[in-house]
């Protein structure tokens, strides 16, 4: 049997709302398991998806059948071989299924639609003035809004669910927004979107957008790290993700992150000192947490986030491979700056159409 990674700990909450795709989301188990395969390694012939599920030649005709009637896969071309008849490779039909992602920072609520490969289709975003639970209601209903307007009639028939993330707490003191951790969001947002709602901590569904859409994979074990105004861990082992319950030292204050962030309002230079600092003491924050997980456990891969653009990102990874022991490979997360709300939208897609759905 293959390694089925896709295991972020299940949603905090679940809120159950009719959905236009009731028809197909009541999928088997060996069902799941061949979009788990897709979802893992892209395109697979029939013969590599029987050989990886250990199920029949039989069982994955009528498996291909059922997903390609309801448009989840799709078929490429044919590859002819030097022996025996062409093979024709089965990929996820990206246009089959979507899903919205909602995520709450202390300052800006954003919500985006992907793709059922993850791929982000549309964005917003809108202020937050405070963290006052009828605040930030509002502002994740704006936007909700917003991303529902701009879809057709067909897309929203295809939407599979929302997943809502929240951090552990906002700021430095742990009782600040702590009504808005607390609050029962799915109700008015399953309400007006009519779709079940996933809520789950914004670093855990991040990690678990990474083994699902990113760079992890086909790694079972690693360190995900998103970094901000503090480096925020979750280690991965055998696919599954843990936490811990202390936090890591803060890389900035609010007021140097305030000046990186309005660095890259401006599109600053990577010499500009808010950048240079940021990307020098997060490096050795990172170097110093890696020194002490390596006191437990090694990890061969450490894949990083955050909220930078790529030249950023760039030379954060740069300089924290130099800081960190050779035998630690260092990249770049797939998802980009915007990978807090990908992992909200992943929770949906993880939920129904992968092998650990329940």
């Amino acid at each position: 049997m293959p390694d089925m990674r896709f295991a972020p700990p299940p949603s905090v909450r679940v809120a159950e709302h009719p959905s236009g795709m009731n028809q197909v989301l009541a999928r088997s188990f060996n069902e799941r398991l061949i979009m788990s395969l897709l979802l893992q390694h892209g395109g697979m012939t029939r013969l590599q998806l029987g050989q990886e599920s250990g199920l029949s030649a039989q069982t994955i005709s009528v498996i291909v059948r059922a997903l390609e009637r309801d448009s989840l896969i799709s078929k490429g071309e044919a590859v002819r071989g030097r022996i025996g008849p062409p093979t024709t490779p089965i990929s996820l039909n990206p246009e089959g299924v979507f899903s919205i992602g909602l995520h709450v920072d202390q300052t800006y609520v954003e919500a985006v639609l992907v793709n059922f490969t993850g791929e982000p289709v549309d964005r917003r975003t809108g202020p937050l003035q405070s963290l006052e639970v009828d605040e930030v209601e509002s502002a994740l209903l704006v936007v909700l809004d917003g991303l529902l307007a701009g879809m057709s009639a067909e897309v929203r028939n295809l939407l599979t669910g929302a997943g809502l993330t929240l951090p552990r707490q906002f700021g430095g003191n742990e009782h600040e927004g702590s009504a808005v951790l607390n609050h029962d969001f799915e109700a008015a947002l399953g309400a007006r979107s009519g779709l079940e709602i996933f809520i789950q901590n914004d670093i855990t569904a991040a990690a678990s957008a990474e083994i699902l859409f990113g760079q992890a994979k086909l790694i079972n074990d690693h360190l995900f790290c998103y970094v901000s105004r503090d480096i925020q861990p979750r280690l991965i082992l055998g696919g599954r993700i843990y936490s811990g319950s202390a936090p890591c030292p803060p890389v900035c204050s609010d007021a140097a992150w305030a000046a990186l962030e309005a660095a890259i309002a401006k599109s600053a230079p990577l010499e500009n000192p808010a950048v240079m600092d940021w990307v020098e003491e997060a490096s050795r924050k990172m170097a110093a947490l890696v020194e002490e997980l390596a006191r437990l456990v090694s990890v061969p891969t450490m894949i990083l986030a955050a909220p930078v653009p790529v030249e950023i990102m760039k030379a954060l990874v740069s300089a924290t491979r130099e800081r960190v022991p050779s035998g630690l490979s260092v990249e770049a997360s797939a998802l980009g700056p915007n990978a807090l709300a990908l992992g909200a939208a992943t929770l949906p897609i993880h939920s129904r159409f992968t092998t650990e759905a329940g």
